[in-house]
């Protein structure tokens, strides 16, 4: 996943491109393109900034069906490294309350959409709906994945024995398989102050305190800067 650094801490962000977002009608998808999409990409290329981009199979086609130039530009960025293509399969489906069969179906179509509109294969997954079980790891494990993005928050609300400072750090969950999926962790504090800065509900000097609050914490660590909708 692309990566920043401010000072001694490594920032990196993941945006999640979803064309049929709740909040936009389908006959609007083609805004959605033009005017969040297509920045996201301008400003990659402006600033030589890297960032990783997630979008199901089923959101790839619909963008390319839409706006195939917006695709092959995406996928000349990804040549380049300026992008990496995060995959999460062909549909947003919530891993756990499926069988194991349906999971790996749906990442086997994922990952055809993605070498045959992209010609790449995803290293690294989003753990749909951030809802991690074994078995989905084993699924990822088996298509070739080095690495899955997970939120933090939760796991640790319900580990409390976990050192809070395992979040400035990659971390490695154990599957039934046995094997192990790295995990990067996606700090959902952070990207929510994110959001509320970029509607102007929270200040620079606001985000730029809390970034040292979070340095000052993790010294030569990494964190998530932003890991939610691009929309």
């Amino acid at each position: 996943v692309g990566e920043q650094t401010v000072c001694m801490l490594s920032l990196y962000s993941v945006f999640h491109l979803n064309p049929g977002y709740s909040a936009v009608s389908e006959s609007k998808r083609k805004d959605l393109i033009l005017h969040c999409y297509w920045p996201l990409l301008d400003l990659v290329k402006r600033r030589k900034w890297p960032i990783g981009l997630e979008v199901s199979g089923w959101g790839l086609e619909e963008i390319y069906r839409l706006d195939p130039t917006w695709v092959r530009t995406a996928a000349e960025l990804a040549r380049r490294n300026l992008i990496e293509i995060v995959g999460s399969g062909y549909s947003q489906i919530i891993g756990p309350l499926v069988p194991f069969a349906v999971n790996k179906r749906n990442f086997e179509l994922g990952w055809a959409a993605y070498q045959q509109i992209l010609c790449v294969q995803p290293e690294i997954a989003l753990i749909n709906e951030q809802a991690f079980s074994g078995g989905v790891g084993d699924v990822l494990k088996s298509f070739g994945v080095k690495g899955a993005l997970m939120e933090w928050n939760n796991p640790y609300f319900d580990h409390p024995e976990w050192d809070p400072m395992l979040l400035y750090s990659p971390a490695r969950a154990r599957l039934p398989s046995g094997e192990t999926l790295p995990i990067l962790w996606n700090h959902s504090v952070t990207f929510q102050k994110v959001q509320r800065f970029a509607h102007g509900e929270l200040s620079s000097d606001e985000m730029v305190r809390w970034l040292e609050s979070q340095l000052r914490l993790a010294g030569r660590g990494v964190l998530s800067l932003y890991g939610n909708d691009a929309e």
